[in-house]
C-alpha cells in the first residue's frame, strides 16, 4: 500500500488513458509545426544489447511555440518511474514559452505499464533507447535544429549516459546537443578515459535519500576534466520529487529503498556487448535481477517533498544551460 501511495503522489494524479498508437499512424519523418500526438517505432530493450529484441510503437506529444518561426531548437522529455504525469506539463510550458519545440515521451503506454512501483520493470536504458529513436525522428524535421534531452529520476539515466560518445554511438550515429538530468539515479560509472561530446547538466537535491546525490557527485568528480562540458548543481535541503506540488507537505516511507550503498556490487556499467553489469561482472538481464540488486544495494526509509525554491532554481538552471549550449 505504501508503494501505491507513493506512486500516486509522485504521479501528480494519474489519468486513465488509452494508447494513441491504436489510432494514429506511425511516423518515420516529421514536417508539422502544430501541436499533436506522434507515434513512432522504438526498440524494446532493457539494455544496449539488441540481439533478438523486438520493435514496438510508442508515442510522444509534440508542442511548438505560439509564435511561428523558420527554425526551432527542440527538447525531448523523459519521465521517471512514476510515468508521464501532470506536473511535467509545467516544463512543457516553460520550454515552449522560451521558444523551444518540445517532444514529451510516454515510455509506458506502448509497453502496457502505468507505473513501476518496483523501479525495475524497465531500465533507464530502456528510456534512453526511446529517446534516441525520438532524436532520429526529430532530425527529419526541416525546421528543427539543435536538440536537447531532459529526464527525471530513472529517466535521468539516459541524459547522463548520452554524455559519453561510446554509449551514444551504440544507438545511432547522431548525438544530442545538450542533456539535463533532474534528481537522477547515478549508480553507474564508465572508464575515466571515455570520450565525451554532449554537454551535461546534473541537478540533484542535497537531501535526496531515494536517489542520493553522492553517486552523481562521483560521476561529476570523475569526468569534470571536461571543464564546462559537465556541470553539477546541488540544491540545499531539496529532496526527491522536489518539483512535484502533490508532495507539498512531504511524506515519509519507512520501507521504500534508499539507494545509498556504493560498492562494486552496487555500481553498474555497460559491458562490451551492451549488457548492464555491476563492477563484479554480474549481469543484470532484466526486472528480476534488477529488483534483487535494488534490495541488496539499499536501506529502507525515504522522505519525498516538494520545494518551490528548488523548483524555481531548476527552471532557471534549465533555461540558462540551454541558452548557453545552444548559443541563443
Amino acid at each position: 500500500m505504501r508503494y501505491l501511495v507513493l506512486i500516486f503522489l509522485l504521479s501528480g494524479c494519474a489519468i486513465l488513458r488509452t494508447d494513441p498508437c491504436e489510432l494514429y499512424e506511425v511516423s518515420s519523418s516529421l514536417k508539422t509545426t502544430k501541436n499533436q500526438t506522434i507515434c513512432f517505432e522504438t526498440i524494446d530493450s532493457y539494455d544496449l544489447n539488441y540481439f533478438e529484441k523486438r520493435n514496438i510503437n510508442i508515442y510522444g506529444k509534440l508542442f511548438f511555440p505560439k509564435n511561428e518561426s523558420k527554425k526551432y531548437n527542440a527538447v525531448i522529455l523523459s519521465h521517471g518511474s512514476g510515468g508521464l504525469r501532470r506536473y511535467h506539463k509545467k516544463y512543457v510550458d516553460l520550454l515552449v514559452s522560451n521558444g523551444y519545440a518540445v517532444f514529451q515521451l510516454d515510455h509506458y503506454m506502448g509497453r502496457g505499464i502505468r507505473y513501476d512501483k518496483t523501479f525495475s520493470k524497465v531500465s533507464g536504458i530502456t528510456f534512453m533507447n526511446d529517446a534516441y529513436y525520438a532524436l532520429n525522428l526529430l532530425r527529419t524535421h526541416p525546421s528543427i535544429e539543435k536538440i536537447a534531452y531532459i529526464g527525471w529520476s530513472q529517466g535521468g539515466v539516459g541524459p547522463i549516459l548520452s554524455h559519453f560518445d561510446d554509449i551514444a554511438m551504440r544507438l545511432t550515429n547522431d548525438i544530442f546537443d545538450a542533456s539535463i538530468a533532474i534528481y537522477p539515479y547515478c549508480g553507474f560509472t564508465l572508464d575515466e578515459k571515455a570520450a565525451t561530446s554532449t554537454p551535461l547538466l546534473m541537478i540533484t537535491g542535497r537531501n535526496d535519500d531515494l536517489t542520493p546525490e553522492q553517486s552523481c557527485k562521483n560521476i561529476y568528480e570523475k569526468f569534470k576534466r571536461d571543464g564546462k562540458k559537465i556541470e553539477f548543481i546541488s540544491i540545499p535541503e531539496a529532496r526527491h520529487g522536489f518539483d512535484n506540488p502533490f508532495l507539498f507537505f512531504g511524506i515519509t516511507f519507512d520501507n521504500l529503498p534508499s539507494l545509498n550503498i556504493i560498492n562494486d556490487k552496487c555500481t553498474l556499467t555497460i559491458s562490451e556487448d551492451g549488457k548492464i553489469v555491476n563492477l563484479l561482472g554480474d549481469v543484470i538481464e532484466g526486472p528480476v535481477e534488477s529488483e534483487k540488486l535494488l534490495l541488496a544495494c539499499s536501506t529502507p526509509g525515504v522522505k519525498v517533498k516538494y520545494s518551490s525554491k528548488a523548483t524555481e532554481i531548476t527552471a532557471e538552471a534549465i533555461i540558462s544551460f540551454l541558452e548557453r549550449k545552444f548559443g541563443n
